[in-house]
């Protein structure tokens, strides 16, 4: 809404009072107050909004209306954090709620500031702060015996602590919220603890009970009529259905879906609906019904401009198309799909980055907590000293014992401040340490890009452009020696790109290195089997005796990168007519695996600038094989997340022996 002219001030005057007279009826009116304005806030632009807050908050101050600025500061806060993203100017308005809320005993501002302070910890990543705020304004709530409102921080509450992984914690505010209805029945507030018990249930994979919980969620929302909140019910249904492999019911709830999305025009949960439909149909082999679901989600995603559907949607067509023989769109398609994840993954890394700066601009805005609840023990000490003086005709005893327990409060308090003030500076020092780390880590994986992308691209250049000037004096030798060339160039640039993006992704954290029981010998193998024929191009003889299971507890698809690096780096340093030996052997509780080579060997001093980021080393092969240097500095951070280690023995001119370890499964000692 936008105010203008005297009309425009008359009505904002009428709004005050009515905001007013809102705050003064029960608690129920604060809590669609809290609910419903993330709905508000989409019909205006934030100057817009921030614009009229202004002029509200200057005519609230003009009628003394202390509880209408409280709760306008806070909307400002909210517009701040929900739509722009600003958790710093939003903390700024919740501190001037705050600071107003309590000088002018506003106890359910006081409430909603700490409330929306929780919110800002929990979007920046920081849970346990964010817990902290809402016990205090649990603590207020339960002084004023409100109900409703205490059910709206229990369930947010568990919903921070399953952000920590607390399940059990959660469980136990979701289930008191559901305790709480027999006292006072807020319908929202039971959906919505029906529907955060039911996701835990999904989480340890008990999907019957977590069906019960949906269905019971999705009673309320239709009773309620909230057809956006029934339409999510149905798909997470759906979903819970697709997981108990009945599929069947699993598309009758989707399709529900979908059609409630559509009578309510929810771009996002329609392309959902349909992407969900369309899944089902790749999944029953019917892929033409699965590509007309898919193209429809995906029309509907572009409208929502919803990156999570359009990434299913992109995966899916690819997927359907590729089964239906149409390999080019299935290939324009996972294309597509291939820069949703890269888009999204630096949109996640930017993020991720602008919450770590957000957590040190809040740890600023903490100084102010602290001083706002100084000021509040202060006022708290000045009222006890007035009540001193009024007491003081009743006995000098009494005031000494005042005085006594003053004192000893002021030490405790003092005491308490001092060890939160050591825990918050060892933290900014370790996160300090943490941003130093990923700092020298950026800067040495950009140095290796400059440095090595420049060969192979520089030859591509210098052989595309022999092609291009001199095509008409080169002879079908020279052109096909140019082509060789070229396909050297372009799979050393292929091999470079291909470890740089996996050390990246190991170093962002993106790898899940899970354990499993394998057998290292089926992967020896399989790599042996893989590199024959790049072998055989050398006239190099690999050797391997497959003997009885050895089986380990390790990451499969990381040392099967290991292996294939480490193999394909004894083929180019081994000269023709070589041999390489691949061997496994159980040493106590780990299995020790080793690639030996009869190729060129290595001094100590080359040895030691092996597996090291800093000293990058490369050596071209015997047939000139160009190499990256990042190949050996991967195999050693995917061995040491795999808990073993990686050490060389070589002697120039005797070949080199690479030997690393992993530790032996329980089966293997069993075997044993």
């Amino acid at each position: 809404m936008i105010f203008s002219g005297k009309a425009g001030l008359g009505i904002l005057f009428l709004s005050l009072i009515f905001f007013n007279t809102v705050l003064a009826q029960e608690s129920v009116s604060l809590l669609d107050w809290y609910r419903e304005f993330p709905r508000k806030m989409e019909d205006q632009t934030i100057d817009q909004f921030l614009v009229n807050n202004e002029n509200a908050i200057l005519s609230a101050i003009e009628v003394q209306d202390d509880s209408a600025r409280v709760f306008l500061l806070l909307e400002a806060g909210m517009m701040q954090a929900d739509k722009a993203f600003n958790y710093e100017l939003a903390m700024d308005s919740y501190l001037r709620a705050m600071a107003l809320a309590d000088s002018s005993r506003v106890q359910s501002g006081q409430i909603f500031s700490y409330l929306l302070i929780a919110r800002v910890f929990k979007e920046v990543g920081n849970p346990e702060k964010s817990l902290q705020f809402l016990e205090k304004a649990s603590a207020i709530s339960n002084l004023l015996k409100d109900t409703s409102i205490t059910a709206l921080i229990l369930n947010e509450s568990g919903n921070v602590h399953v952000m920590a992984n607390q399940l059990d914690d959660a469980r136990k505010d979701y289930e008191q919220v559901l305790q709480l209805m027999d006292q006072l029945y807020d319908p929202v507030a039971k959906a919505e603890a029906l529907s955060n018990l039911a996701n835990l249930y999904a989480k340890e994979n008990d999907y019957n009970r977590a069906l019960d919980f949906h269905k019971q969620a999705l009673s309320i929302w239709r009773q309620q009529r909230n057809r956006l909140e029934e339409a999510n019910s149905l798909n997470v249904i759906g979903d819970l259905y697709s997981l108990m492999k009945n599929d069947e019911r699993a598309y009758a709830n989707y399709k529900a879906a979908l059609e409630v999305n559509l009578s309510i025009d929810n771009k996002e949960g329609i392309a959902e609906a349909y992407n969900s439909i369309g899944v089902y149909y790749f999944n029953q082999e019917k892929y033409r019904e699965s590509l007309a679901n898919l193209e429809l989600a995906l029309s509907a995603g572009r409208s929502a401009q919803s990156k999570n559907t359009l990434r299913k949607s992109y995966e899916y067509l690819s997927n359907s198309l590729k089964e239906s023989g149409d390999f080019r769109r299935a290939l324009e398609y996972k294309e597509l799909l291939m820069a949703m994840n890269d888009f999204i993954l630096k949109e996640e890394n930017d993020q991720k980055l602008l919450d770590m700066q957000s957590q040190y601009a809040l740890e600023e805005k903490e100084q102010a907590l602290t001083k706002l609840e100084n000021i509040r023990v202060q006022r708290e000490q000045e009222l006890a000293e007035q009540k001193r003086i009024q007491l003081y005709l009743y006995g000098i005893l009494l005031l000494a014992g005042i005085i006594l327990v003053l004192i000893i409060y002021l030490y405790l308090s003092k005491q308490k401040s001092n060890k939160q003030l050591q825990l918050i500076n060892a933290r900014i020092e370790e996160q300090n340490i943490q941003l130093q780390n990923l700092n020298n880590t950026k800067d040495k994986f950009f140095s290796i890009i400059s440095h090595d992308l420049k060969g192979p691209l520089n030859s591509l250049t210098s052989f595309s452009g022999l092609l291009i000037n001199h095509f008409d004096a080169l002879s079908k030798d020279d052109i096909q020696k140019l082509a060789k060339d070229l396909d050297k160039s372009l799979k050393n640039l292929f091999v470079l790109l291909n470890n740089l993006l996996e050390w990246a992704r190991s170093q962002t954290g993106n790898i899940d290195f899970t354990r499993e029981t394998i057998n290292i010998q089926d992967v020896l193998q399989q790599n042996k089997e893989l590199l024959d024929a790049q072998a055989a191009g050398k006239s190099i003889t690999l050797l391997y005796e497959n003997t009885e299971p050895l089986w380990v507890e390790a990451n499969k698809p990381s040392v099967n990168t290991v292996v294939r690096n480490l193999l394909s780096n004894a083929i180019k340093f081994t000269p023709v007519n070589g041999v390489i030996k691949l061997s496994a052997t159980s040493n106590n509780h780990e299995v020790i695996v080793s690639i030996s080579d009869t190729g060129l060997g290595m001094s100590k001093k080359v040895i030691d600038k092996l597996f090291r980021l800093d000293a990058k080393h490369t050596t071209p092969g015997t047939q000139n094989e160009q190499g990256t240097g990042l190949g050996l500095i991967l195999c050693k951070d995917f061995i040491e997340k795999n808990g073993g280690r990686i050490w060389v023995e070589s002697e120039e001119g005797k070949g080199s022996v690479f030997s690393f370890s992993l530790s032996a499964s329980a089966k293997q000692d069993v075997s044993a």
